[in-house]
């Protein structure tokens, strides 16, 4: 590097700009894979740590600045409360411990993303401070490029992410780097002043070169692999994770062709909405069922395109003008699709160039901007819910499934290996009711009293011969919403109802009033839902809600009495056989004795005795479990730190170094601090020695001039009366390659 700070500064910025789009194409992968997203807030970290690296910002200056940044993105991205605030700390803390906690019990599934981002943004943090190693030291970035391109291949080759362009783009920034640091090793090694135009005469043929060949590289066909590559590591995870009852975490995620298996809580935030109600929040809908899961029709995606404040072409009509309001949609998550009102006629309020289209078969909305899909962080939709006639619906009848188009096959797709018992289920269950609607409220109703569990934990997942449907309905009768709005689907079919499994989140969390009627939900993770559509004709599309617990949709109007009053859209049935149900259920819990009572009573309080017992003991081992494995950790730091002291003692004295004012450096002591670790190293300076003739030996020993060059310049102000001060930022690089090359 040149020792006039301005141009060191500019040479320096001018590497890191490269290094920094290099690091780039490390990210795109990373968080494309994961799908982690917030890709610009994690390359914004990037370009915070080489910034503080090219101004030479004090040690711990620079450590406080990106640890605020770290604990900031924590918060904004993980939280969902405000920043640095109590809740914010709160809940990082209580993430921290529950991921501690699984750490120590090898329950990596345990792990809180937000604990998982901090060891990434350390990994990051160390990666960059290498890289500036090898940049200001060691003169090369070789090895960096090399890894790199190493880690792009393997991805390439293993994975479904095309690396392809990204690794021209890393060797043509990676040769740029590695001639410009070449150049200056040129310059200093040979005394070369360095002006500008010969830094052109040397790069900007380099320059060209690259750029002509990247331009060919980018325009030559590419040729197929010679062999078939290997199926992607998602997919091989995939395989062996078939049958497997590791804990998940609930979510919306797009593959949906494995269901079933426990999940666990994620309240994370995805998106707020300000409107005038609750609303169920479509995403997509899917009509493929396989016994494992659902798909969408394979081969070409077709679309229909618009723009925002145009109407949407969906397969739900909206309700009447008269009831159009608006929902302000500000998401935290980066979908590159848009959330659905039930009605749903326009979106508005985006930036300019940005467009939508619908794909046809699943009717997901994605946002464009310059023909690449793009992540919103606000829009607004316009919505009305849609009304049915309740008259209207109890007149739908079986006959007029006949008459339907063979448009809708598609929506009464079932697997030929289905388990007939399905199919005689759902014919005994609807054989009473005479209308498609009250069928449909048939099933509904039967999950609500035939024993059916809602759980997220004892959730089964269907073996090689199971089919998902046919084990929740007959065997388990556990589950969550995948399992009945599945099955309420293929009931539906299996009875020659046109039916579609729909995917999205639920209501939310209504937390305060705003201006206007408007109120303000919170959507979390936590909300992930699916539910069903199914085609009435006469009617259209229509949506119920099977899954026990949750409260559906209110958009029926009782129109038989001339009233309109809205009516749930899966009213309980009231006919008499439920009544005597009731009734019988009813006698039964009433001729129960009160000395049974007091039995369980007395049978209750034992086991809580014996839980509160059990407890004490539990609670002290798992804290000695805890505090011995501290102890246990911090011994074997200690042991570790004292086996390669030789490894990261040199590093820390550097740290220690660069954390203070170059004019508050002692000269003499950074010296005789290099001459004891050169003498640790084994590069012991011999009795009667000179210091000039100590420096060539270690220069010969380490192949370097460096040892050399600090000595004349200590020795000049030694014994040189009108030398003067000697600056520190002179010998600062010699001097940190030595000690460096002492951990070798």
């Amino acid at each position: 590097m040149t020792n006039h700070p301005i141009k060191r500064t500019i040479v320096l910025m001018a590497l890191y700009i490269v290094i920094f789009f290099m690091l780039r194409e490390w990210l795109l992968p990373i968080v494309d894979l994961t799908n982690t997203g917030h890709l610009n807030l994690f390359l914004l970290f990037v370009a915070v740590c080489l910034l503080t690296n090219i101004v030479h910002l004090n040690g711990w200056i620079s450590a406080v600045i990106k640890f605020a940044y770290i604990l900031w993105f924590l918060m904004y991205v993980y939280t969902g409360t405000k920043v640095f605030s109590i809740e914010s700390v709160l809940t990082l803390s209580s993430d921290f411990q529950n991921s501690w906690l699984a750490l120590m019990q090898k329950d990596w599934n345990g792990v809180e993303n937000s604990f998982r981002s901090i060891l990434f943004f350390i990994l990051l943090w160390m990666t960059i401070y290498l890289i500036h190693y090898w940049v200001t030291v060691k003169h090369t970035i070789i090895h960096f490029l090399l890894v790199t391109i190493i880690f792009l291949v393997l991805l390439d080759t293993f994975s479904e992410y095309n690396a392809k362009f990204a690794i021209i783009r890393v060797m043509f920034l990676g040769l740029l780097l590695l001639g410009t640091l070449h150049a200056n090793h040129l310059f200093e090694t040979n005394a070369v002043e360095r002006k500008g135009i010969k830094y052109i005469a040397v790069l900007v043929p380099l320059a060209v070169m690259l750029i002509a060949s990247t331009i060919f590289a980018y325009a030559m066909p590419k040729k197929g692999p010679m062999v078939t590559l290997p199926k992607s590591l998602s997919t091989l995870m995939d395989q062996q994770g078939k049958g497997s009852s590791a804990i998940g975490k609930i979510g919306y995620v797009e593959d949906d062709k494995k269901l079933g298996g426990p999940f666990k809580m994620d309240a994370r935030v995805v998106f707020n909405a300000k409107a005038d109600s609750n609303q169920y929040w479509r995403i997509e809908t899917k009509d493929i069922y396989t016994s494992k899961g659902w798909e969408r029709k394979k081969g070409d995606v077709y679309v229909e395109a618009f723009n925002q404040n145009e109407n949407i072409p969906l397969t739900i009509k909206p309700g009447s003008k008269m009831d159009q309001t608006t929902a302000e949609i500000e998401m935290k998550k980066d979908f590159k699709f848009i959330m659905q009102t039930y009605g749903l006629m326009n979106v508005s309020n985006v930036e300019p160039g940005v467009s939508f289209y619908r794909e046809i078969d699943g009717e997901k909305i994605r946002s464009l901007k310059d023909e690449e899909e793009i992540a919103l962080e606000a829009y607004t939709i316009s919505y009305s819910s849609p009304k049915y006639s309740l008259k209207a619906l109890k007149k739908t009848s079986t006959n007029d499934l006949k008459k339907l188009s063979k448009d809708y096959n598609t929506y009464l797709q079932l697997p030929k290996t289905l388990p007939k018992r399905v199919k005689r289920l759902s014919k005994d269950i609807t054989k009473d009711e005479k209308s498609l609607y009250g069928k449909a409220n048939a099933i509904v109703d039967y999950f609500k009293y035939n024993n059916y569990v809602y759980s997220r934990d004892k959730v089964a997942i269907p073996g090689k011969n199971d089919d998902y449907v046919d084990q929740f309905l007959f065997d388990t009768k556990m589950g969550y919403c995948d399992n009945f709005s599945s099955s309420m689907v293929v009931m539906l079919r299996s009875i020659g109802i046109p039916a579609r499994w729909v995917k999205g989140f639920s209501e939310g969390e209504e937390v305060q009033n705003v201006a206007g009627e408007q109120k303000e939900f919170v959507i979390t993770n936590n909300n992930a839902h699916s539910w069903v559509e199914a085609y009435l004709p006469g009617i259209g599309w229509m949506s119920f809600e099977p899954t026990i617990g949750f409260e559906g949709f209110d958009n029926v109007l009782d129109d038989v009495k001339n009233q309109q009053q809205p009516t749930p859209i899966n009213p309980k049935k009231e006919d008499k056989e439920e009544k005597q149900k009731q009734q019988k259920a009813e006698k039964k819990k009433e001729e129960k004795t009160k000395e049974e009572k007091q039995k369980q009573k007395q049978k209750q309080d034992k086991k809580q005795a014996q839980k509160e017992k059990a407890n004490e003991p539990v609670m002290s081992k798992k804290s000695t479990m805890v505090m011995t494995t501290i102890i246990g950790a911090l011994l074997v730091l200690t042991l570790i730190l004292v086996l390669f002291r030789r490894k990261w003692i040199p590093k820390a004295i550097i740290a220690l170094y660069r954390m203070k004012k170059p004019e508050n450096i002692s000269i003499d002591h950074a010296y005789h601090q290099l001459l004891k670790q050169l003498d640790h190293a084994g590069l012991k300076k011999g009795n009667g020695q000179t210091l000039q003739d100590y420096a060539n030996y270690v220069d010969e020993r380490l192949s370097t001039t460096h040892m050399s060059k600090i000595t004349a310049l200590y020795e000049q102000r030694i014994y040189s009366n009108n030398y003067t001060q000697l600056d520190w930022l002179e010998i600062k690089e010699s001097w940190e390659y030595l000690i460096n090359r002492t951990s070798g």
